[in-house]
């Protein structure tokens, strides 16, 4: 998760037309979601999980081989200093900086990349912000070249899978009818939806309840773990197994996490002091992966589907 401003270019995408190998009007309704998709226009891109619980998705940069964090937490998409080098990026310094979750704020230059290339599509004439983001490599491999984030997910209408691991993008863009179809096929098999929107720092939210308490996360692919801030444990009731340090951080157990009518018994979370902006906390990667989420940006949804829900065949 990162945040600051970002003045936003106009870019576009292009995708290949995926063959779907069926006569007209006698094709059965899809099983999986992949098919779904992909009978709905979609490109997809596979994504892999590193150690450290970290999604990524191989990438192609002005034509070099890349790879970028797969971060709904992150407001934009953020090439690390190093990796923007090794490309060539010309840079234009600013005078702000990106905030991390513990409070941390590094000065960032504004970048363009020509060409991002994942799966089988292309974006073209892609803003970034271009920071330090070296301690992304510093406990796992492959290499990462930086974080790619909410703004170009919500502007291509992607989908992130993250049990699946595979996300897709449309290639004309947010569509109403489309995420409308999305949710009937999901409700279908289980799934639990859960409006998302923007905070003001571009953000992507959803209200929960922590053992009761009414309050809101922010829904982080890049966070390895669900976490929330020392003051939020503190005032909702959190039982600590393990402390780190005098300042409450550790880990816990919250009773009940809900998350739209999704609960959580007995969930385990970290606790750390963090910056203003993170608020109560984040909902992270191992509860979107052990609940079958599926992150619908474009659509501003998330889905959620209970392990014991699940359906005996693989959607």
């Amino acid at each position: 998760m990162r945040s600051s401003s970002l003045a936003f270019a106009v870019a576009a995408i292009s995708c290949f037309p995926i063959q779907i190998g069926h006569a007209a009007g006698s094709a059965p309704p899809p099983a999986a979601l992949k098919t779904f998709l992909e009978r709905e226009g979609y490109g997809g891109s596979p994504l892999q999980r590193r150690f450290g619980n970290h999604l990524f998705v191989n990438t192609v940069i002005n034509g070099k081989r890349t790879a970028l964090m797969v971060d709904t937490g992150c407001p934009f998409t953020l090439i690390d200093r190093g990796s923007a080098q090794k490309l060539g990026l010309g840079l234009k310094e600013t005078k702000e900086a990106v905030v991390g979750v513990t409070g941390q704020a590094k000065r960032f230059a504004l970048s363009n990349l020509a060409t991002l290339a994942m799966g089988n599509c292309t974006f073209t004439n892609v803003p970034v912000q271009v920071a330090d983001e070296a301690q992304i490599n510093e406990f796992s491999r492959p290499h990462l070249d930086g974080l790619f984030g909410a703004h170009e997910m919500a502007k291509f209408g992607m989908v992130v899978d993250c049990t699946r691991q595979m996300m897709y993008v449309n290639p004309k863009g947010p569509s109403a009818a489309g995420s409308q179809k999305l949710a009937q096929f999901l409700a279908g098999r289980g799934f639990v939806r859960i409006p998302m929107h923007f905070d003001t720092g571009h953000h992507l939210q959803v209200d929960a309840q922590i053992n009761g308490h009414p309050t809101r996360l922010i829904v982080d692919t890049g966070a390895f773990t669900t976490l929330l801030s020392a003051p939020a444990a503190t005032q909702y009731g959190t039982s600590m197994s393990r402390r780190f340090s005098a300042g409450g951080e550790g880990i816990g157990t919250v009773s009940q996490l809900s998350v739209g009518d999704l609960t959580i018994s007995n969930a385990e979370i970290m606790v750390a002091n963090v910056a203003k902006m993170v608020g109560t906390g984040l909902l992270g990667e191992e509860y979107l992966s052990w609940n079958f989420g599926v992150v619908d940006v474009g659509g501003m949804n998330l889905y959620l589907r209970p392990p014991e829900s699940a359906p005996t065949k693989k959607r």
